[in-house]
């Protein structure tokens, strides 16, 4: 009825409570789901990437993936590329954040946009095709970044050092008479070569912040020091003080859920992606819900006790979720597990001897990948590693396999929006509150 209407009347206008005036978010028992516009619109995809990926925290990577100092890998979140580093230094980056020897910064150069490290470099995969890596870290040439275009050179903090052949382009031997008349011309053929007013001082990278915590890597693009010194963020100041959370805020109910579980002693085996014709929201809600297991999971559903015992466990911030899944005696070990998914898209999967580090990241509007982490405690045999990772595939095939199909439809105009089952829907309803 009225609560349907309203939605349908208003798509892709508001995310979260960054607008004022935004209306509530029905409760579950009357809730609509969220419109189908929002899985396709150009104008709603940039409205999430400016109000969620570029406000919140994203895993990009395990901490043991840069174990040495110069070690980098890259990563592209929501069409922004970033760069983390190791140094050999710790320092305070920011005042909220503990000394760190990580750096982290934007991918791009500030002379004419060039990157600072390349994809092949560090064979980080950033969401191009469906690939398996183990080498997924690159080594600096130098204690910093050097533009990967022009030769541009960073210290590891950020600041501009080298401009080679840049400022002067005059030959060494060219007569100080010579320079001096060539300077004192005005006509644009003439114009004096040497460069005015440049100050390295001003032409920094634009840092984003780091942390490190669980054994991984964290990093948000929202930074107050880019922006003073420079950078034009794609929301206003008084937008991202409702929307940025502190790191520890934004954690502190995963780090209740995974309490006893040391996650910082598995290391990092290998990076799998995978690409899905459907948009981030379509494969999230996908996973806020075991709804779908007793349909699409042919394998997990017979290790399954029965569907009414199934159930997600939502945050009291609505941030968080976790998987209760009862499972049989003869269950296999890959059905077993703690299932997590910290908003907006990040999913952590413990499974015996192994972790799943899942990362939902857009592409565009109607595409994202799915980049996988796998650790293991040390020691794990190879056939657990090989049985746990195969295991995962078959569940993400399923679920690509279900997600891309929904995508179409989504697409065609057809659906609209529906209603959540109270009993099953509970996690999809909480995500689409934080998306709201």
């Amino acid at each position: 009825g009225g609560l349907v209407s309203s939605v349908r009347q208003v798509p892709g206008m508001f995310i979260g409570s960054a607008v004022e005036g935004a209306l509530p978010y029905p409760p579950l028992s009357q809730a609509p789901t969220l419109p189908a516009e929002w899985y396709r619109s150009s104008e709603h995809y940039q409205l999430e990437r400016a109000r969620i990926f570029w406000t919140q925290w994203h895993c990009v990577g395990s901490s043991d993936m840069l174990s040495n100092s110069r070690d980098f890998i890259t990563e592209m979140i929501a069409g922004w590329p970033v760069i983390i580093q190791r140094a050999a230094k710790r320092i305070q980056l920011s005042k909220e954040s503990p000394p760190t020897t990580l750096r982290a910064f934007h991918n791009v150069c500030r002379h004419r946009a060039g990157p600072l490290a390349l994809p092949q470099e560090t064979t980080s995969l950033q969401g191009d095709a469906d690939s398996v890596s183990k080498k997924c870290t690159g080594k600096s040439s130098i204690n910093g970044f050097k533009c990967r275009y022009h030769g541009w050179t960073y210290s590891d903090t950020g600041e501009l050092r080298g401009t080679p052949h840049f400022d002067d382009h005059w030959p060494k031997d060219t007569p100080t008479e010579q320079k001096k008349e060539a300077e004192m011309r005005t006509c644009t053929e003439c114009a004096p070569p040497t460069l005015k007013d440049f100050d390295k001082s001003d032409m920094g990278l634009y840092p984003i912040e780091v942390r490190e915590e669980f054994g991984l890597i964290f990093v948000r693009l929202h930074s107050e020091k880019a922006i003073e010194m420079g950078l034009n963020p794609p929301v206003s100041l008084e937008v991202a003080d409702r929307l940025v959370p502190a790191f520890d805020h934004a954690y502190e109910e995963m780090r209740a859920a995974f309490e006893g579980i040391e996650l910082e002693s598995y290391a990092f085996h290998s990076l799998e992606t995978h690409v899905l014709d459907c948009n981030w929201k379509t494969y999230v809600d996908n996973y806020s819900e075991g709804y779908h297991i007793f349909v699409c999971h042919g394998d997990l559903n017979n290790d399954i006790t029965a569907q009414g015992d199934y159930r997600v466990e939502v945050s009291p911030s609505g941030r968080m979720m976790k998987h209760v899944v009862p499972l049989k005696e003869d269950a296999k070990a890959s059905s077993e597990g703690l299932w997590v998914f910290t908003y907006p898209n990040l999913a952590i999967n413990v499974y015996g001897q192994g972790v799943s580090v899942e990362r939902m990241m857009p592409l565009t509007p109607t595409t994202m990948a799915i980049k996988y982490l796998y650790l293991f405690k040390p020691g794990t045999s190879e056939e657990e590693i090989s049985n746990s990772i195969a295991g995962s595939a078959q569940l993400t095939v399923e679920d690509k396999d279900i997600a891309e199909q929904v995508q179409i439809n989504l697409n065609s105009g057809v659906y609209t929006t529906s209603r959540y089952s109270p009993r099953h829907e509970n996690g999809t309803y909480a995500f689409h509150r934080t998306v709201w």
